[in-house]
């Protein structure tokens, strides 16, 4: 039986990817913080759990004893932090101690990494070979940081495979993009309930399932050493990304505000998190980010992993449906 270490298993991705891994029978250990949440996998048996942080090698060298296969995905993935070395000590640091052990210890790694690791884009689609390093946050430039170190390592001899999803929407999604599904399904205007200026840059919307059934169904496969895939959706301009939100939901078109405003709110919001210490809903570099086209093709995937796209209105009513069920029981 194979054994897998999982980093980031309680986050949005990694959870129904844990889940999904012990539906298919595989022996789990997950890497995590005393704070973790851990209550989604109460049910499941035979997972095991070692506390500690991709930032401490000595927490990782007790969690790779007698692992077979490593699924990176922890990350730092706030919009906004107090001090910026966080990105960089989690995101490019936590993931060089990775590939070091996976190194040492001839293990399997699969990486999750993110669209934001590629860069800017053209309308067109573009594929696993597109670099562009005009980045408007922080986590996006630590995101390619760290590809940059993973291709490092593939010479050296590592087996590792790497994933980009695009924008991921999905049930139980309440980062930046899941805030804003479920403002602008519920009719909220703030504090994420508008379309930021005209919304017509393109973006790559990825829904969860399929990445996680990509990811699940590649744990024994030989033939991926070394290459990166795109696990992208359907590409689409962003304002009618949120009209759809508001159609299926509400029967309405998603209502919009000015650039100029939208980044005196954020601005706003900054000062407030400065004070209070919390995390802005939304931050300047946010809303600049979403001005560039995110348009990325996954054909490389589908073609040599049967990747499967669900089609975005399909995968929007069944997130809408379960946000509709938080929303009440909450």
């Amino acid at each position: 039986m194979v054994s897998i270490l999982i980093t980031g298993g309680t986050g949005f991705i990694g959870i129904p990817l844990v889940k999904r891994l012990h539906e298919l029978g595989y022996k789990l250990k997950l890497l995590v913080r005393e704070t973790s949440n851990i209550t989604p996998f109460e049910k499941l048996n035979n997972i095991e759990y070692v506390i500690g942080d991709v930032r401490d090698n000595d927490s990782l060298n007790d969690a790779i004893n007698r692992i077979d296969v490593i699924y990176h995905l922890a990350a730092y993935t706030g919009i906004w932090a107090r001090k910026k070395s966080i990105y960089y000590d989690i995101n490019v640091k936590g993931t060089q101690n990775i590939l070091n052990l996976a190194l040492e210890k001839k293990i399997k790694l699969f990486y999750l990494s993110s669209f934001t690791a590629l860069g800017p884009t053209s309308p067109e689609p573009v594929d696993e070979d597109h670099e562009n390093e005009k980045f408007c946050m922080e986590y996006e430039r630590s995101k390619c940081e760290a590809k940059k170190l993973v291709e490092e390592y593939i010479p050296k001899g590592l087996d590792v495979t790497s994933f980009y999803p695009g924008i991921v929407y999905g049930p139980g999604d309440f980062n930046i993009f899941g805030r804003m599904l479920y403002d602008i399904m519920r009719g909220k205007i703030l504090p994420l309930g508008l379309c930021p200026g005209e919304g017509k840059s393109i973006a790559c919307f990825s829904y969860l399932n399929d990445v996680v059934d990509c990811l699940a169904k590649v744990v024994e496969n030989k033939d991926i050493s070394g290459e990166d895939f795109i696990l992208g959706g359907e590409n689409i301009e962003f304002v009618e990304y949120l009209n759809l939100i508001a159609e299926i939901s509400r029967d309405k078109k998603a209502k919009r505000i000015p650039m100029w405003i939208a980044k005196v709110y954020a601005w706003l919001l900054e000062i407030k998190a400065k004070i209070t210490k919390k995390t802005p809903f939304l931050t300047r570099d946010a809303i600049n980010a979403i001005k560039y086209h995110r348009s990325y093709s996954s054909e490389k995937a589908i073609k040599k992993l049967n990747y499967k796209i669900t089609p975005l209105r399909e995968g929007l009513v069944e997130t809408i449906k379960w946000y509709k069920n938080y929303s009440e029981s909450n």
